[in-house]
């Protein structure tokens, strides 16, 4: 592939012939698996699986795809590690960044995470299905950390790291997987950085340290990995241990009752490292697993005393309000939530309800249907100002919907009506097929409660919502009655108590010359009738 004379620039190389002439370039230059590394190359640069390689057997590579696969095969040549060269790697269900300077997720690491996720789930189920909050010490990559958040939706995780360089791109790692709110970063040592305030509740604490025996390292490891890969992550100190030690004084503060400590150690030294945790006192087991190649490879150990029965986690996102009389900081909090394209959960004046602003292209209106599990062409009615409402985001407004809207608003009242012209599509219920001229409609309610008043007017739009309940579950009718899956899912949950009605509105078709009741509620139908006769 080398262009070291005018013949060899010139001619044409298909995937093919460059795939045959790296793997036994590699394979002259030492490489251990040269096909699998002349694969990933190929599949780098070409921006192709491993699958379409196969099938593109004689697709020619450009001049510029040729120029970076000779710069590829260079430094794989030289010994640099597969995972820098491409400047990615796969980790479980994730894909992450590799750069030099950060260490190389490696797939016996997938079995701490398995241990690690199941301290999150016992923590969980202790909660009644609530999320719980991890520490991970020593995150690199970020690949444990990630992964955990990734998946257990829900998971709080604080990860520190010592290096600058493993915090950024671990940051990077995080944006890419639109894990920012999951995963808190933290530059420090071991935990030193962390909010005290977090002391005692997280539920797991998982680490992968720097373990290797110092001499293991010079006499025992590959060049590829202890002339490329960080020092600071390799070293453990004379028996590997010397992070494990720091660890273990830290884990009893660090955990809640029953959380478990979690860590990768070299296999030679993980019955050492147990009977230091025996020793210490406090703890109610501790075993010994091992990895992908059935080498002892991680410690769990799991503290005294029982998990707790409520999620940290979840506290933090539960505020508690007056609906009558709502406190303005309170009423800031959950416009900000909505402004910044969260979902929140709200009491209304009939049951629960989980709600988003109505916004262009909001995040959350399709979080919702996600969380709902319900069909996007489906729509979502709204909250509007009692004051209003109705002619701001209606239009032809019949004489009947504004009898029923003076009547029974504010209240348990849904009027579905034609919807203003500036209304952004992906919030109403598609035209009639055969009057597409009317255009679509959008469903209104203007509730009973200050506080959804208070926040319409702080947010200055409407509130897109439904009940806060998952597919086929009754409506919840207090913040007590919330699925946890629907307390992780969203940003905010606002505790107003008991709903005064527990029941949820009556809509009404306003669209045509007369009302037709589309769904029995609150309100009953010879009363709608009633109004609408005058």
């Amino acid at each position: 592939m080398a262009a070291n004379n005018g013949q060899q620039a010139q001619q044409t190389w298909n995937i093919k012939q460059i795939l045959d002439w790296t793997c036994g370039f590699l394979e002259r230059h030492g490489d251990e698996h040269p096909r699998l590394s002349a694969e990933w190359l190929l599949c780098d640069v070409m921006g192709l699986s491993r699958v379409e390689l196969y099938v593109n057997y004689d697709k020619p590579l450009n001049e510029d795809e040729r120029a970076r696969m000779r710069e590829a095969v260079r430094r794989r040549a030289a010994g640099e590690p597969l995972q820098y060269v491409t400047g990615e790697t796969a980790f479980r269900h994730i894909v992450l960044r590799c750069e030099k300077g950060v260490l190389i997720p490696r797939p016996e690491t997938e079995v701490l995470v398995d241990a690690a996720l199941e301290g999150v789930d016992a923590a969980a189920a202790a909660a009644g299905g609530l999320p719980c909050r991890v520490l991970e010490v020593g995150c690199g990559t970020g690949c444990i950390s990630l992964s955990l958040a990734y998946e257990r939706p829900g998971t709080k995780v604080t990860a520190t790291d010592l290096s600058p360089a493993a915090i950024d791109l671990a940051t990077r790692n995080r944006a890419s997987l639109g894990l920012d709110d999951a995963v808190d970063l933290v530059e420090c040592d071991l935990a030193s950085g962390v909010d005290p305030a977090l002391a005692g509740t997280f539920a797991v604490l998982v680490s992968n340290p720097p373990y290797i025996p110092t001499a293991v390292l010079v006499d025992e490891v590959p060049p590829e990995v202890k002339d490329n890969e960080p020092e600071l992550a390799l070293d453990g100190g004379a028996d590997g241990l010397d992070v494990f030690r720091r660890l273990l004084e830290l884990a009893p503060g660090a955990l809640c009752p029953g959380g478990m400590l979690a860590c990768e150690l070299y296999e030679g030294h993980l019955d050492q490292a147990a009977e230091l945790v025996r020793n210490a006192g406090g703890w109610a087991s501790v075993e010994v697993r091992e990895d992908l190649a059935r080498r002892p490879r991680v410690l769990v150990a799991v503290r005294e005393g029982e998990l707790p029965a409520s999620s940290s986690v979840a506290a933090e996102k539960i505020v508690r309000v007056d609906p009558a009389d709502p406190d303005p900081a309170v009423v800031a909090r959950v416009a900000e939530v909505l402004a910044d394209g969260g979902v929140a959960v709200l009491p209304t004046d009939s049951v629960y309800g989980l709600t988003c602003a109505v916004a262009p292209n909001n995040p959350a209106h399709r979080r919702i249907f996600d969380i709902k599990r319900r069909d996007l062409r489906q729509t979502l009615p709204w909250f509007v100002s009692r004051e209003g409402g109705l002619d701001r985001w209606g239009r032809d407004v019949p004489d009947y919907a504004r009898a029923l809207a003076k009547k029974f608003w504010p209240g348990a009242l849904t009027l579905v009506v034609r919807a203003a012209d500036d209304i952004d599509p992906e919030y109403l219920q598609a035209a009639d097929p055969l009057h597409p001229a009317a255009g679509g409609t959008v469903a209104l309610r203007a509730p009973g409660s200050e506080l959804i008043e208070a926040v319409l007017a702080e947010l200055d739009a409407p509130l897109a919502q439904t009940s806060a309940n998952l597919h086929g579950k009754p409506a919840a009718t207090s913040a007590a009655e919330l699925d946890p899956a629907l307390v992780c899912a969203a940003d905010l949950v606002v505790d107003g108590g008991e709903a005064p009605l527990a029941e949820a509105s009556t809509i009404v078709d306003c669209t045509g010359a007369v009302p037709v009741i589309l769904r029995p509620g609150a309100i009953p139908a010879a009363a709608i009738l009633a109004a609408c006769a005058g």
